[in-house]
Order: structure tokens, then sequence, then C-alpha cells
């Protein structure tokens, strides 16, 4: 018969230290435009015990460690969820992939994106507001400053002293 002690010590050692490992869901990749840098790419995936690798590749299967941070968190039942977001202008074929590497053999699960289109960063919409509030109010000073600039010489010549013939 167990006696209480045991009993909260088996329970303790069950929470704090899984006897199991969870395999996660696969990686899920949005792809959504960054102002300033091109693109950027997050991947999540969760469910995962313990806490899995993420890595991101480029088209030729190249590790990209620039310009990425992953962060994890833990739910209340000791499962791992990561989440890392990847800001690029380029991305070489155009192709990226998010890669889980898990267990002790480093098994993979991955998902991969294909990115179609141009990689030129747009502006933001207040500096498209401000470029074109600031064309808008210099196009009106020229206007006026020209508008002044023919009116003076119209009445220049209007009021210009000619001389008198006297014979």
């Amino acid at each position: 018969m167990w006696n209480l002690l045991e009993c909260l010590t088996l329970l303790a050692v069950l929470h704090f230290c899984p006897l199991h490992a969870a395999i996660g869901r696969t990686p899920v990749i949005s792809l959504d435009e960054d102002t300033l840098y091109g693109f950027k790419v997050s991947c999540v995936s969760g469910g995962w015990y313990p806490k899995p690798d993420l890595q991101w590749t480029d088209g030729r299967g190249q590790v990209i460690t620039a310009m990425s941070e992953t962060s994890e968190e833990q739910d209340g039942e000791g499962l791992y969820t990561v989440r890392s977001y990847l800001r690029t202008p380029k991305l070489e074929g155009g192709q990226v992939s998010c890669v889980i590497k898990y267990g002790e053999d480093q098994r993979e699960l991955r998902s991969s994106a294909k990115i179609v289109g141009d990689s030129v960063p747009s502006l933001p919409g207040w500096r498209v507001s401000s470029v074109l509030l600031s064309a808008a109010f210099i196009s009106v000073l020229l206007f006026i400053g020209i508008s002044l600039g023919i009116r003076r010489s119209c009445s220049w010549r209007r009021y210009k002293i000619r001389p008198v013939r006297l014979f």
C-alpha cells in the first residue's frame, strides 16, 4: 500500500520530470511585407516536449541566421511552443523553410514557402504621406514665387520711365 508521502513524491516527479516525449505539430509559415527589410516570415509550432530546435533555411538548404529571432513558451502541461521571425530583403531561390529538429537523433519536421514577386521594400504609410505633403507644399511655394516674379516683371514694364522727346 502506498503512503501519502510516496504518492506526493511520485506525483511531483511525474509533474516536473515527464517521462515521455511529445512530437509537436507541423510548423506553420506566414509571410508579410516588412517596411524596412522587404519580407517578414514567421514560423510557429506547438505541442513539443522536450523543447525542439528551430532554424531557417533558404532554397539551397543553407541555414539562415541573420535577422531572425526565436522564442519559446511553455504551457501549463509542460509542452513547448516555438515561434520565430525572419526578416530578409531577398531569399535565395525565392524559397524559405522552417525546420524543427527534435529528438536525440535530430529528426526533422519542416514547412516551406515560395516567395513570388519583388523584394523591394515598400514605404510605410506615414512616410508616403509626409513625402506627398512635402511635395505639395514645395509646389505651392514655387507657384507663388513664379506668380510674384511674373507680376513684378509685368508691373516694371508698365511703369517704366520713357524718355520724352523735346524736338
